[in-house]
């Protein structure tokens, strides 16, 4: 109703809705004495219903003169005499008890007092625009100009779906989105990155980097992965795992406790490395210059050096990495570097070679700077956020998990380290020479149960144990007893 008004007038001055229960809280009567006394309202607009007696009240209302101003009125439910008996329509006083509560009833006896009744509901529009365009012509309605329509604010639900707004985010993402109908990866659908092969390392350039690098670069990356996903049993990360394996912990629990051991002195210097050759070479300091500044400040240099690799007998996946780099990326500045430093530290040892670590370090920096997709901000960043790092630990997982599933697969039982691989300590050097140091030995290890103290292994460690005091049998092996004057080297 408010919209038929709207387009056939100057709009609606006021507007009440009472509706249609047996005993309502106010009447037509009541609200049409407001507005006639109102002179900001001009024309009464009724619509009522079939039911009730109220209609009549502003007749009389009108008879008297109590109410002058034009009266447009129709009363809804005009179908129902096409019904054999009476209907009750939806509102509870919607029903007509007897002839004069008809809507036909109502409607005739409006327009013979002088209201303005249409044919029909569909002729109201009609009906609102003469009076209304009546009311211009005789001056009794001075048009005003539009006043400027306030700007609604859009609906929240429909704004978001359209993307003009968004609701604050407790997380930001830009790497993947899985809200549409194929999930993506850094805007690439999966289907493209299946169609168009990308690999691991394709995914990988697209969920860290958020850039589709060239396939030399995504290959590099999955050589990474390969040539650090394991290095056998005895590493400190595999031990955790087979460990905790063969505790009957859950996968997950093996798993992370191989990854906490990675740090510093295992698998965590690749982002160091990476910084300290990357930092040495863009200073113009020589190879020569680098070690000597290493020495003299007593640092150590990242990425270099092997227990027991050596330039004579090269770890083969230093020299397939070397040679990927040189062959696939545009040049290899670091990496030439990190190859002099090596020169001068195995004149020195010859085990101080370019490790798997350094050389991955430095092969990474030159292939980022080298591939296009990166600023030199961006390069800095990558390297700082332990990308490289995060390279080893992705790799080393495989391996981690490997070990989990073989000591299933072998049925191991609960570890139990051997006591005769562990020295017992009493007391430290230097403390009270009263107290005595204990090592036992095992039966099977063939020591004699008197012997005098002469040298031997204390472990795997390759610790030695200097001439000491006597031993006497126990129920388990022999006793050894060592006074805090022994060395152990």
């Amino acid at each position: 109703l408010n919209n038929i008004v709207c387009r056939n007038s100057d709009g609606v001055y006021e507007g009440v809705a009472i509706g249609g229960d047996r005993y309502p809280g106010s009447r037509f009567l009541d609200h049409f004495l407001k507005y006639q006394d109102d002179p900001g309202a001009k024309i009464l607009l009724l619509l009522g219903e079939v039911g009730g007696c109220d209609e009549y009240d502003l007749i009389e209302a009108k008879k008297s003169g109590r109410i002058t101003k034009p009266v447009i009125a129709w009363c809804i439910g005009t179908c129902a005499s096409c019904f054999a008996t009476e209907v009750q329509f939806g509102h509870a006083g919607a029903q007509a008890r007897g002839d004069t509560e008809t809507a036909a009833a109502k409607n005739k006896a409006m327009a013979e007092v002088g209201f303005y009744v249409p044919e029909s509901f569909d002729k109201l529009p009609e009906t609102i625009l003469e009076v209304y365009t009546k009311m211009v012509m005789e001056g009794a309605i001075v048009e005003k100009p539009e006043e400027v329509t306030p700007a609604v604010p859009l609906d929240y639900t429909w704004a978001k779906k359209l993307g003009l707004v968004r609701k604050p985010a407790n997380f930001i993402s830009s790497i993947s989105d899985d809200r549409g109908e194929e999930l993506k990866y850094g805007g690439m659908t999966i289907s493209d990155v299946f169609s168009q092969n990308l690999g691991i390392g394709g995914v990988l350039s697209l969920l860290w980097f958020r850039k589709r690098l060239p396939q030399a670069c995504c290959k590099f990356i999955e050589m990474i992965l390969m040539v650090t996903a394991d290095h056998g049993p005895a590493v400190s990360g595999a031990h955790n795992a087979i460990v905790t394996a063969r505790a009957g912990k859950d996968l997950v629990s093996a798993l992370v406790s191989g990854l906490l051991t990675i740090g510093p002195r295992f698998g965590g210097a690749l982002d160091d490395a990476a910084r300290m050759f990357k930092e040495a070479h863009d200073s113009g300091m020589s190879p020569k210059s680098f070690v000597e500044s290493c020495k003299k400040n007593n640092k150590l240099i990242m990425g270099i050096g092997h227990r027991i690799k050596s330039l004579a007998n090269p770890d083969q996946r230093v020299v397939i990495i070397k040679n990927f780099a040189k062959k696939h990326f545009g040049s290899t500045p670091v990496l030439d570097f990190a190859c002099g430093v090596e020169q001068i530290t195995t004149s020195k040892r010859a085990n101080l070679i370019l490790n798997v670590d350094g050389c991955i370090a430095v092969c990474f920096v030159d292939m980022i700077r080298s591939c296009g997709a990166f600023s030199p901000d961006e390069v800095e960043d990558l390297l700082s956020f332990g990308c490289l790092n995060g390279l080893f630990v992705l790799g080393r997982s495989t391996g981690f998990i490997a070990h989990y599933i073989d000591q299933l697969r072998l049925k191991q039982p609960l570890y139990r380290h051997p006591w005769d691989d562990i020295t017992y300590i009493d007391n430290l050097a230097g403390q009270d020479d009263s107290k005595d140091v204990v090592m036992l030995k095992p039966k099977d290890q063939g020591v004699a149960s008197d012997a005098q103290g002469t040298g031997s292994s204390a472990g795997s460690d390759g610790a030695t144990i200097g001439e000491g005091g006597v031993g006497g049998p126990c129920s388990q092996g022999v006793c050894r007893v060592v006074r805090d004057t022994c060395t152990v080297a």
